[in-house]
């Protein structure tokens, strides 16, 4: 090939190129844009909750934190099933951290509420609320094992209502096997059998 063949014909790819990049220069400008406003838009919708505004999100669309910040609107205004379905929802777009925070939060929630129904004297209501907050205590501990906050809490609905052992079912065992003596409660036993 001769020098001005292959002069044309970079000159001709160089027009391409410069072409394909703007195009590109373009597209990766509209996707930061986009990117730009829907941060903003979030970050303005979780200034909004956090100043304790009742906004709507599109759980679907939001941001991560932004699901957290409505969720922690819900448990504030004492709508934990609205925040539990918020939750459940976009379970499968939120992050371990933030899935914990919000089971974390729920659950203290859970937890304030049955004290509340404790002191009324609804003790069935708080046991279920106390084992609900259990679970998702330990939910959170799984996704983050790492938060004292969460273990302490625990440890706190733990001696509201006690994890008993089930009860044994007298059609599964057998008549050899032999009699407990002592009983399943904690502690040194005394005495005789």
């Amino acid at each position: 090939m001769s020098p001005k063949r292959i002069a044309s014909i970079v000159g001709s790819q160089r027009r391409r190129m410069l072409w394909c990049l703007a195009a590109a220069g373009a597209i990766w400008f509209g996707y930061a844009a986009t990117s730009l406003l829907r941060t903003e838009w979030a970050n303005h919708n979780i200034r909004a909750l956090l100043a304790r505004r009742d906004v709507p999100i599109e759980v679907h669309r939001a941001e991560p934190q932004e699901i957290l910040a409505r969720i922690n609107e819900s448990v504030r205004r004492d709508k934990i099933d609205e925040a539990q379905a918020i939750l459940s929802s976009a379970e499968a777009g939120l992050s371990p951290a933030v899935r914990a925070a919000a089971l974390y939060n729920i659950a203290n929630a859970r937890t304030l509420l049955a004290g509340e129904t404790v002191r009324k004297g609804d003790l069935d209501t708080a046991a279920a609320l106390i084992n609900l907050a259990k679970s998702e205590y330990r939910l959170s501990l799984q996704l983050d094992p790492s938060n004292w906050d969460t273990r302490y809490n625990i440890d706190v609905a733990m001696r509201v209502v006690r994890d008993l052992p089930q009860a044994d079912n007298p059609e599964t065992i057998s008549p050899d096997a032999p009699k407990k003596l002592w009983t399943d409660l904690p502690g040194v036993p005394k005495g005789l059998p």
